[in-house]
């Protein structure tokens, strides 16, 4: 498969974007978390833009022991201002939650904090949710003189959904043993769904032509975490002798693996796919994201799973326990690999992704 050349090495430089949004008057509000509803941004008349941690070192306006990731996207935030219109923040983790507080002070354009439930097996968390989903309509009809109403917003699901239905099958040709698409084109073409206009985006995708099945000659890895940008640990596994077949990253699967479904109530089918939709390590309950880990290790034919997880992240090193003993249970071997700077530490990293697949692979 040939990735486009709009798409191609986009997650090295995905700022690249923001100066051609900016020259056709494009506004565009940045977000940080899967639990922003992209359809309500695109409803609005704005691009969604996710902001990432790349092209940017740790923020002096936390504390040393903040996650990095959490402090890089501050950074890239606040040097950034310029190019958008508003800014979304959740409240995933507390590093984030933090970061709210920090821009309240630091920048002069709308600030959104999303509230997200933690607990997603409650009925009144999907009624708080609605009325989350309710209150960021609210701020973006008042700040964007936006008139969200059900036609847009209907608009602007089924946009969203296309696009989630596009980068799944892409995802599914690689279901059983099958291996039709690396993981490092895969994430590209995930990575571009959070920064190009989704209406161009999904003409590309559909235009995409899979090359013949050819014979998988790596370990079959499922690659476990919360975000990853920096696709150079994507190409590590590669290297490494491994072929990443499935992932839950916040980066990848999570993104697009369910869909809105269709309602007349528009903010209850939002709230039901966000709430519903596979969880981070951030979420409870634990045995639904042991669950879809489990069904991706089945349906991906997955040989070894691993985890990346940035340091100070507290939410991926909790799970990470309760999913490596899950996953020795079935027989599953794992690998946790933390990291500060994965530029700087990837040879480290490679060395050990490669003793891992070696004792996965018995060796061949």
């Amino acid at each position: 498969m040939k990735i486009p050349n709009s798409i191609s090495d986009l997650w090295k430089a995905p700022a690249i974007l923001l100066s051609q949004y900016k020259r056709s008057d494009l506004p565009v509000l940045g977000y940080t978390c899967n639990n922003i509803p992209e359809e309500l941004i695109i409803a609005a008349g704005l691009q969604p833009f996710r902001i990432s941690n790349v092209g940017a070192n740790q923020s002096a306006l936390t504390p040393s022991f903040t996650c990095p990731f959490a402090s890089a996207t501050l950074e890239n935030m606040l040097k950034l201002e310029e190019f958008f219109s508003g800014f979304a923040i959740a409240h995933t983790c507390d590093p984030m939650w933090r970061l709210y507080d920090i821009l309240k002070k630091k920048i002069s354009k709308p600030l959104f904090l999303l509230r997200p439930p933690h607990n997603t097996d409650n009925e009144l968390s999907l009624s708080f949710l609605r009325l989350e989903f309710n209150r960021f309509k609210e701020f973006l009809d008042k700040n964007f003189e936006a008139r969200i109403d059900d036609d847009s917003l209907s608009k602007s699901i089924k946009l969203c959904n296309e696009t989630r239905d596009l980068l799944k099958g892409i995802y599914l040709l690689n279901e059983g043993v099958n291996c039709k698409i690396s993981g490092f084109d895969r994430f590209q073409l995930v990575l571009a769904g959070m920064w190009m206009r989704k209406a161009e985006l999904n003409s590309l995708l559909k235009a995409l032509v899979v090359n013949n099945e050819k014979a998988c000659d790596g370990v079959r890895v499922h690659v476990n975490g919360t975000v990853i940008y920096d696709l150079n640990l994507i190409k590590a596994i590669g290297e490494s002798g491994g072929f990443v077949a499935s992932d839950d990253l916040c980066t990848g699967s999570r993104y697009f693996w369910n869909n809105v479904e269709d309602s007349q109530d528009h903010f209850s089918a939002l709230a039901h796919r966000y709430l519903k939709k596979p969880l981070c390590p951030a979420q409870d309950p634990l045995h639904r994201r042991l669950g879809f880990i489990d069904d991706m290790v089945e349906k991906f034919q997955i040989q070894g799973v691993v985890t990346f997880a940035e340091k100070f992240c507290d939410p991926i090193f909790f799970d990470s326990v309760h999913i490596r003993n899950n996953l020795a249970k079935k027989g599953i071997p794992s690998l946790f690999v933390d990291y500060e700077n994965p530029t700087q530490e990837i040879g480290r990293i490679r060395t050990r992704l490669e003793a891992f697949i070696e004792s996965v692979g018995g060796g061949s």
